[in-house]
C-alpha cells in the first residue's frame, strides 16, 4: 500500500467518523466570541508538553481542558483556560474526571468570580463522534458549551498561516426520529489587552542570553520585528492592489464601500513629494548628521586629552613640581615629546 493509498484511507476514516456530527443548518445564535491570546498559549504548552514528556503517546488524543470567559449578552470572552484530568475505557471513550473539574471550578471562582466555565478544548482537524460523546458531558455545568479545536498540524501544511483554530457550538436536532447533539461552527474574534499585547510581544521576541552578535543580540531582534512588520504591510498592500485591478477588469463585483475605505486609507498617508517636506526632511536630517559628527569630535578630543595626561604622567621628571599628581594635572614640569 503507498503513502497516498494510507492518506486517503485516513481521510475516509475521519470522514466516516465525523459525517454525523455536523449540522447543515444556519448558526443564528448571534453570539459574538472573542478568543484571547492566553487561551492559544495555554493550549499550545498543553500539547507541547505532552508531546515532549510522551513521544509515543498521541498527543491529541490526550489533550483535554475547560474553557473559561465571562459573557454579557450575546457577548463572550474566552480569557482562560485550564487542564482537565480524564480516563479512557476499553473501547477508546473519554470521561471527564468531574470531581476535579468541579473542584478546580469552585477553586478559580474564589479568585477570579467573574468568570464561568463556558466550554472546553480539545486537539484535531475536524469534531468527531468521540468530540460529541465528551461534549455532552458539560451539560450538567452549561446547557449549551463551547468547542474550541487547535490542530497543531495545519501549520506546517501547505504553508499555512492561519491560526489553526475552530470554535464550535452545540445544537440538537432530530435525526430519524432521535435527538441527536451536532456541532455548529461559528465565527471568533482574536481579541488582547494591552497586557496581554505585552506578553505576547515578549514570548515572540528570540532569546537574548545569546551572544550579542549573534541571532539573538538586541539589535538582530530589533531588526527581525521591523522585517517582519514590514512584509506584513507590503503583503497587505498586494492584497488591496490586486483587488483594485480584479474591480477594475470586472473579475469580481465593485464595493463602493470598500474602495471609499480604501481612498481614505490612501488619503490619510503624508504627502512626500513636495517643497516643504523635502527642506523640512533635509533640515532633520542635517541636525541629524551635525550631532553625530559632533558626538564623534566630543569622543575623538576625550581620547587624546586622556593620551596627553598618560603620556606626561608617564614620563614625569623626578623631582619636579607635578610630583604627586594624578595624571589629569597638568601643572608641574615634564617632558615634551615632539
Amino acid at each position: 500500500m503507498s503513502a497516498m493509498d494510507i492518506i486517503e484511507e485516513n481521510k475516509t476514516a475521519i470522514t466516516k467518523d465525523s459525517s454525523n456530527v455536523f449540522s447543515n443548518a444556519q448558526n443564528v445564535s448571534g453570539l459574538n466570541i472573542s478568543v484571547h491570546p492566553l487561551v492559544l498559549l495555554n493550549i499550545s504548552d498543553h500539547y507541547t508538553r505532552i508531546k515532549v514528556q510522551n513521544p509515543n503517546l498521541k498527543a491529541q488524543e490526550s489533550v483535554f481542558g475547560a474553557l473559561l470567559a465571562t459573557q454579557s449578552g450575546r457577548e463572550i470572552d474566552v480569557v482562560n483556560s485550564f487542564e482537565l484530568l480524564h480516563s479512557r475505557d476499553e473501547s477508546g471513550k473519554v470521561t471527564i474526571d468531574k470531581d476535579y473539574l468541579v473542584m478546580k471550578q469552585e477553586q478559580l471562582k474564589q479568585v477570579f468570580p467573574q468568570l464561568d466555565l463556558m466550554g472546553w478544548y480539545a486537539l484535531g482537524a475536524i469534531p468527531s463522534v468521540s468530540d460529541i460523546h465528551i461534549h455532552t458531558q458539560f451539560f450538567d455545568i452549561n446547557e449549551s458549551p463551547l468547542f474550541l479545536q487547535l490542530n497543531p498540524n495545519s501549520l506546517t501544511a501547505n504553508g499555512n498561516k492561519e491560526l489553526p483554530i475552530a470554535v464550535y457550538e452545540s445544537i440538537i436536532d432530530i435525526i430519524d426520529g432521535q435527538a441527536q447533539t451536532l456541532f455548529v461552527k461559528t465565527q471568533y474574534k482574536i481579541a488582547t489587552g494591552e497586557a496581554e499585547r505585552i506578553a505576547v510581544d515578549h514570548a515572540s521576541r528570540p532569546s537574548l542570553s545569546a551572544d550579542k552578535h549573534g541571532a539573538g543580540g538586541s539589535l538582530i531582534s530589533n531588526l527581525t520585528t521591523q522585517r517582519n512588520a514590514i512584509e506584513m504591510l507590503q503583503m497587505r498592500i498586494r492584497i488591496l492592489l490586486e483587488y483594485l485591478k480584479d474591480t477594475e477588469a470586472g473579475k469580481i463585483p465593485v464595493d463602493h464601500d470598500i474602495e471609499r475605505q480604501i481612498s481614505s486609507l490612501c488619503n490619510r498617508l503624508p504627502v512626500v513629494n513636495t517643497k516643504e517636506f523635502n527642506a523640512e526632511f533635509l533640515k532633520e536630517y542635517n541636525d541629524v548628521v551635525l550631532t553625530s559628527y559632533l558626538a564623534t569630535i566630543t569622543k575623538g578630543v576625550n581620547s587624546v586629552n586622556e593620551l596627553i595626561d598618560k603620556v606626561n604622567f608617564t614620563h614625569n621628571v623626578p623631582g619636579s613640581l607635578m610630583g604627586g599628581r594624578g595624571p589629569g594635572s597638568r601643572k608641574g614640569k615634564a617632558r615634551t615629546f615632539a
